[in-house]
């Protein structure tokens, strides 16, 4: 299966659909992959988020339905994310519509974060992060134990992007904790600064697009933001350093929310291997995908040759 690969939606013929269930009306397109998403608003001129999910081999309803209930979980619980609005036809958050999956989110509280703008690299907003996923990861400890049969509609890290980790070694410390809820467990799987928003009335981010959900290691989840920053310190915005894009103080300063939060201590090595993932996952999903995409002129295809420029250097 190609990475990108895009299955066309009817879109006008569910706007009729759309409102009998929300009583919502569909925007722009926001983001058209694998889900297509749409800014729409409901009845009293609020914001909200429409995801469609083109399934037709039915692939998708069961992890969906594990993200719905997840996420409603989390919500209880005030844990900041865009919680599924339920329908007012069937009082379910998950709509199957022949081959597509619809789901209805709130919109983030706070702030968009402009990536540019450097502000996500201040330490207040990387403690707030760590805090976050502290929370995060103590709730899906709870959430897996009261409800392992939906746990286990978890997509495994390893089958995500057409399994493009499947063949990744894993060491052996690692894989000896495979199971253990302290260490592995139900993950957000892609928290970056394109996936939230920041909410200073809470110190913390609005988290969306849980579309990489999955069950890994929960420090693979925090090696998500910390290669981001281990790319910036290397090569820099543009050809420009970015100098608060320091790792070093980005992990300290994101464990000092997390440990106390989750009330737990870090194994810097683990995590550290857990970056050495994230880095083959990049490493070959850009090195495919280069080969894939026919338009090299588009952003995604553009980032994905740096990406490759950028592991041609051994130093990095």
């Amino acid at each position: 299966m190609p990475l990108f690969e895009t299955i066309s939606v009817d879109i006008d013929s569910l706007r009729p659909l759309v409102d009998k269930h929300w009583g919502v009306e569909i925007g722009d397109v926001i983001k058209m992959s694998q889900n297509h998403t749409y800014m729409a608003k409901n009845e009293n001129g609020e914001r909200v988020i429409l995801r469609i999910t083109p399934d037709p081999k039915k692939v998708r309803r069961d992890s969906t339905d594990l993200e719905v209930k997840f996420l409603e979980y989390l919500n209880d619980r005030k844990l900041p994310v865009c919680v599924p609005i339920k329908s007012k036809v069937t009082n379910e958050a998950m709509l199957v519509v022949d081959n597509n999956i619809l789901c209805l989110f709130t919109y983030a509280t706070g702030e968009p974060v402009v990536y540019t703008e450097w502000k996500w690299l201040a330490k207040e907003i990387v403690v707030g992060v760590g805090k976050w996923f502290g929370l995060l990861h103590k709730y899906s400890q709870e959430f897996s134990k009261q409800h392992p049969e939906l746990v286990a509609k978890a997509r495994h890290w390893k089958t995500l992007h057409d399994s493009i980790l499947a063949e990744v070694v894993v060491d052996e410390r690692d894989n000896a904790t495979v199971g253990d809820a302290q260490h592995y467990g139900l993950i957000h799987g892609d928290v970056n600064p394109s996936n939230y928003f920041w909410d200073a009335s809470l110190g913390m981010p609005s988290m969306f697009d849980w579309d990489q959900m999955q069950s890994c290691w929960l420090l693979y989840d925090l090696s998500a933001p910390i290669w981001g920053v281990y790319v910036l310190e290397k090569r820099g915005n543009n050809g420009e350093p970015v100098p608060s894009a320091v790792v070093e103080n980005y992990t300290n300063w994101l464990l000092e929310g997390y440990e106390p939060t989750l009330g737990t201590t870090v194994d810097r090595d683990a995590l550290k291997r857990m970056v050495g993932i994230r880095r083959e996952l990049y490493l070959r999903f850009c090195t495919r995908a280069v080969t894939e995409m026919e338009d090299k002129t588009s952003p995604m295809a553009v980032f994905c040759q740096s990406m490759v420029d950028f592991f041609s250097n051994p130093n990095n």
